[in-house]
């Protein structure tokens, strides 16, 4: 099998609240400050940044093999919470994300909730902070199809200086690493959750689009 890794990320913040963005490249993703997003969405967005199906799939996007009708179910499986902490309550946030992208109109997955030890497709982890100025990460591994088939997310607990991060921060960069998990690339507009310095808690119209052009190529016939 062959693996291939590509890692997202999205930037933290100095302070508790929302976000103060920083330039990072990590792998082929190319997180930009939001001025420089917003010069160039002058004319407004696309409808959706995954081309249509005759087109081609962005490198930065991938998918999950559909091979019957209706959505693929995911098993999900989150790490032990850190030490002292309770683990519903730890990974709240992450499960409401999963929740928000699992109530979108006909999703093309399905998440089930597994414990770790049960090989789940995707796993969540946390991490205090990472060493640059980021709050979350996700690496899929794809097979020799070019098909993903193992996603790993992970959350940092504190911001870059230290303090923890809130809980609606911590849904903002949930939110967004999920949307990875599905395939999503970054969004270049501010207003998509999938822009890579996301502050929308409701998925917007357009990642929706996106979300839909990108499984459109794969869903097999009803």
């Amino acid at each position: 099998m062959l693996s291939i890794d590509a890692v997202s990320a999205i930037p933290a913040s100095g302070g508790r609240t929302l976000p103060r963005f920083a330039l990072v490249l990590v792998a082929i993703l190319l997180c930009a400050t939001p001025d420089m997003v917003r010069s160039q969405s002058v004319v407004g967005p696309a409808a959706a940044y995954v081309e249509a199906p005759t087109g081609p799939v962005p490198a930065t996007a991938a998918r999950w093999r559909l091979d019957e009708p209706g959505p693929r179910t995911i098993r999900v499986a989150f790490g032990p919470a850190p030490e002292g902490e309770d683990s519903a309550d730890f990974w709240a946030e992450a499960r409401r994300a999963i929740d928000a992208w699992s109530a979108v109109p006909d999703p093309p997955l399905r998440f089930d909730l597994v414990p770790v030890t049960e090989d789940p497709d995707v796993e969540f982890r946390w991490i205090d902070r990472f060493p640059v100025s980021q709050a979350g990460a996700t690496r899929r591994r794809l097979g020799t199809d070019g098909f993903i088939v193992h996603v790993t997310v992970v959350l940092a607990r504190f911001h870059a200086d230290g303090m923890p991060m809130g809980g609606e921060f911590r849904r903002l960069v949930a939110l967004h690493e999920v949307g990875h998990v599905l395939g999503l690339p970054h969004s270049e507009h501010p207003a998509d959750v999938m822009h890579p310095g996301n502050r929308n808690l409701e998925i917007s119209p357009r990642d929706l689009r996106s979300l839909r052009v990108l499984y459109e190529q794969t869903r097999p016939p009803e």
